[in-house]
C-alpha cells in the first residue's frame, strides 16, 4: 500500500495548491500581524488535514491500517481546528497539534517502514 498513488492528479494538485496557499498566508500574516490572515491560514490548515486525512481514509479501503489511522487523525485535526477557531479553547489547538502530529507519523511510518 503507497498510500496516495492511486488519488486523481486534480486531488493531488489541489492538495498541494492548499499547502502552497497556507504557508503564503503564515507568512503573509508574520509579516503584516493581520489576524484575519492568521485566521485564514488556519481555516486553510483544517481544510488541508481534513482534505488528505478523506483521502487516506478512502485510499485504505476502511481496512485496519497505520493508512486508516493516519487518515482518521488527520480529520479529527482539521475538524478540532475548525472547532479552535470558533471557540479559541487552547485545549483544542494542542488536540489538533497532536492528531496532525500522530497522522504524519503514521503515514510514515505506513510508507516508509511497512512497505
Amino acid at each position: 500500500m503507497n498510500g496516495l498513488d492511486e488519488v486523481p492528479e486534480s486531488v493531488n494538485r489541489a492538495i498541494v495548491l492548499g499547502i502552497v496557499l497556507y504557508f503564503t498566508l503564515v507568512v503573509y500574516a508574520g509579516v503584516t500581524a493581520d489576524p484575519l490572515a492568521r485566521d485564514v491560514a488556519d481555516a486553510v490548515f483544517g481544510l488541508i488535514a481534513i482534505a488528505v486525512g478523506a483521502t487516506l481514509y478512502r485510499e485504505s479501503g476502511g481496512e485496519r491500517s497505520a493508512i486508516l489511522g493516519a487518515g482518521i487523525c488527520l480529520v479529527l485535526g482539521g475538524i478540532s481546528q475548525f472547532a479552535y477557531l470558533v471557540t479559541r479553547a487552547p485545549i483544542l489547538d494542542l488536540v489538533t497539534t497532536v492528531a496532525v502530529f500522530v497522522g504524519i507519523g503514521l503515514y510514515v511510518y505506513a510508507i516508509w517502514v511497512l512497505d
